[in-house]
């Protein structure tokens, strides 16, 4: 790879940040408050405050529509960046509406070092003038591919998007000890904390939407052979990979899903999981205070959270395999109102179908 990299850098909010981020991401989208995590010898449990600020996702609600703004810069690179951002939306039911940058959710910069871009709903937590995206070395004379490869990256990070070799199955033979030499000299002098922050830290399996690790993605930094162990590098990927494609669509479906009614008392409820990181949302009504049990049937290992009652953010109870075999249930005392239950499997990349239950106890 004769051509040195310029990358992206991580916008790393701090745990007090984190917190008030977590708690925005969820009034935006519910889907963003974790159904569940992984404690060894504890099994699944519901998310701690620590938790949920750490690994609460950042999906804007489907079907929004984001308004986008210029802060500063040339005229015509911002036309430039206008007219890339919107290859996401192509497979995302999301729109993209540039207009003035004062009320914008995505504020648009060039003035600052780097290139770099909050994660998705993270924005929302920035300060109103100031910027959420940043293009430090876009210029009128700059190449078409390099534009679509900064662009298209950084509008991925704006939709919610991780680094790809930041993926919790990632396996990318590091020779550490040059990347350190690397990125600490010019032009990012970085620290051996941010080496690790921008290049070495994986994201947590508990986040629920992510593919296997694609070395076609747009959101891959290209990877020199000087800075791996064996013969493994990555080049410069200047457009969507089919992963990215089908990954984007799976975050933001054309069509969303009602929550699906499930009579208390009744018949089961079928659905299945068909896609990697698939959620489904049911929802039903309690007449009369008292204890239910709300519980899967089938061959799919799912973990279950309930929420409610009229608050799809306010958490029940969480479990994965308190049912029979794989199957979870969760018992709970449930005050008069609309319930919902949101199903997704335990692995990420897992499918499969399953029945729901929701009965009265006695």
């Amino acid at each position: 790879m004769a051509e040195e990299p310029k990358v992206c850098i991580d916008r790393v909010l701090s745990l007090d940040e984190s917190f008030d981020a977590a708690q925005r991401a969820v009034e935006e989208n519910p889907e963003n408050l974790p159904v569940a995590v992984v404690h060894p010898g504890m099994g699944v449990t519901a998310p701690r405050p620590l938790e949920l600020a750490l690994i609460a996702g950042k999906k804007w609600k489907v079907g929004r529509t984001l308004r986008v703004g210029f802060l500063d810069g040339d005229q015509g690179v911002q036309g430039k960046v206008e007219q890339l951002a919107h290859q996401w939306s192509q497979f995302a039911n999301l729109k993209l509406e540039f207009g003035p940058a004062s009320g914008a959710d995505i504020r648009i910069s060039f003035k600052f070092q780097g290139s770099w871009s909050y994660i998705g709903t993270d924005a929302k937590g920035i300060g109103a003038g100031d910027a959420t995206m940043n293009y430090g070395w876009l210029t009128p004379t700059t190449s078409d591919q390099e534009y679509e490869r900064v662009v298209v990256h950084e509008f991925g990070h704006a939709l919610g998007c991780i680094h790809e070799h930041q993926n919790p199955s990632t396996n990318i033979p590091w020779d550490k000890e040059a990347v350190y030499r690397y990125y600490g000299g010019p032009p990012n002098n970085w620290s051996r904390d941010q080496v690790d922050n921008n290049l070495f830290r994986k994201y947590s399996r508990d986040i629920t939407n992510f593919s296997s690790f694609d070395r076609d993605s747009i959101m891959l930094y290209p990877i020199p052979n000087s800075h791996t162990v064996g013969d493994y590098e990555v080049g410069f990927n200047t457009e969507l990979s089919d992963t990215d494609k089908s990954f984007i669509t799976t975050m933001y479906p054309g069509a969303v899903k009602p929550g699906i009614e499930v009579t208390v008392g009744g018949p089961a409820a079928k659905e299945s999981i068909g896609a990697h990181g698939e959620s489904d949302l049911f929802r039903f009504t309690i007449a009369e205070a008292g204890t239910y049990t709300v519980e899967t049937a089938g061959p799919t290992d799912v973990v279950m959270s309930v929420l409610g009652p009229d608050d799809e953010t306010v958490l029940v109870g969480v479990d994965d395999d308190s049912g029979v075999g794989l199957n979870a249930k969760v018992t709970a005392t449930l005050e008069p109102g609309t319930y919902f239950c949101r199903i997704r499997h335990y692995r990420p990349t897992g499918s499969g179908g399953y029945e729901l239950t929701v009965r009265p106890q006695g």
